[in-house]
């Protein structure tokens, strides 16, 4: 993997993302805290443990959580791998 990574807090663009890796917004199933943890579901292999959430709720408890999506530049395009991380924003990163 490169160490050349991409963050962004872009809606458009987290969701671009997302849905070019076949991956649908979703939880930790046990909760429904706002605070509960976020996570993308591919393909639904964790069936049971995520619950699928709307793109709203996905972002609303995205951007109450100051996150971002950091991911490596070569799949800026959709490219095969599905890696990311939701990461802290930094100064500067807005939504």
């Amino acid at each position: 993997m490169t160490s050349h990574r991409h963050i962004t807090t872009d809606h458009d663009e987290i969701r671009g993302w997302i849905q070019a890796h076949h991956g649908v917004p979703a939880r930790t199933a046990t909760t429904t805290d706002t605070a509960a943890a976020l996570h993308i579901d591919f393909a639904a292999v964790r069936p049971g443990e995520l619950e699928h959430i709307s793109w709203e709720e996905w972002f609303t408890a995205f951007d109450a959580q100051g996150l971002a999506l950091c991911y490596p530049e070569p799949h800026l395009r959709g490219g095969a791998s599905a890696w990311f991380e939701l990461v802290p924003r930094r100064g500067g990163i807005d939504p």
